[in-house]
């Protein structure tokens, strides 16, 4: 079994993201040579609300397709044959997928946990979780463990253990930590483009520069003025670029018509014979878990 983590988030969700609307979005990235303000003298609200601003507006500008939030579970299961569990459901005998018992209405929802499946050379132990893009966390019996080198993710769903230990049996729902528990933090949803972190830190700076009044504040004002000598007119800007939420500024509007572009997809045909294979989705080769693979 892995060690402990040194430096574990324990039994919270870790930090990283803040609230957006229904999903989370990483923590912005404030360059110093990119934004002229001294951070530090402001307020801890002021610089909340700007950084919640920037988060949702570029989590709709993006169609809200991005943003996945930390969540912790707690799987169970009672024996590995059909029949009440821990959890309000049903064990079933080396099912890794939810399923609905015959002529009946309950589910089996959570495995065995050991089973061998029909490309696989030996019995492993997993969990099912959908929509899972990483794991943040393992938590055994009060002890936290680093996932890297623990457990990989299969078709972004399939949780297993990769360091020949099992899940535990069952657990004790009726503490929140300690000896007889066990949870999983994983992070849900589809991971935003690269460069998320500093376009949100650019977005989140304007937005203070504009609630500061600040001159240098590149967001487009609603007067704006036209000078042709010897006259100065000053006329309502229409904002023309905002029903498609664009800001003004290139680099922030690149990056959220990058995140937008779906491409020329070109149209396939998939036949229903084919066996679909076995995705590793987490950790990524040279991304996740650095010197784990």
């Amino acid at each position: 079994m892995s060690e402990p983590s040194p430096e574990s988030p324990g039994d919270s969700p870790p930090g990283g993201f803040i609230s957006c609307g229904d999903a989370c979005w990483p923590e912005p990235y404030v360059c110093d040579e990119c934004c002229n303000l001294e951070l530090d003298e402001l307020s801890p609200a002021l610089r909340m609300m700007a950084a919640q601003w920037a988060a949702n507006f570029l989590y709709t500008a993006t169609g809200r397709q991005f943003g996945g939030c930390p969540r912790t579970y707690r799987p169970c299961r009672e024996n590995c044959a059909p029949g009440p569990n821990c959890c309000g459901g049903y064990a079933g005998t080396g099912v890794a997928r939810p399923y609905r018992l015959a002529n009946s209405l309950d589910w089996v929802n959570i495995s065995c946990g050991v089973c061998r499946g029909r490309c696989g050379c030996s019995e492993v132990s997993e969990v099912y979780l959908p929509g899972v893009s990483s794991v943040l966390n393992v938590r055994l019996d009060g002890v936290d463990y680093d996932p890297c080198g623990m457990v990989a993710v299969y078709d972004d769903a399939r949780i297993v253990r990769i360091d020949g230990g099992r899940w535990p049996v069952c657990q004790e729902l009726g503490r929140l930590d300690g000896p007889g528990t066990w949870s999983i933090t994983v992070l849900e949803g589809k991971c935003p483009p690269a460069g998320v972190e500093l376009i949100t830190g650019t977005l989140m700076c304007e937005f203070l520069k504009a609630c500061l009044q600040k001159t240098d504040c590149r967001l487009p004002r609603r007067i704006q003025t036209l000078t042709r000598q010897p006259a100065v007119r000053l006329f309502n800007d229409r904002f023309e670029n905002l029903a498609d939420l664009r800001t003004g500024i290139w680099e922030i509007d690149a990056w959220i018509e990058q995140a937008r572009y779906a491409g020329a997809a070109t149209p396939s045909i998939v036949s229903p014979e084919l066996v679909q294979q076995t995705e590793l989705t987490w950790p990524r080769q040279g991304v996740d878990c650095s010197g784990s693979l």
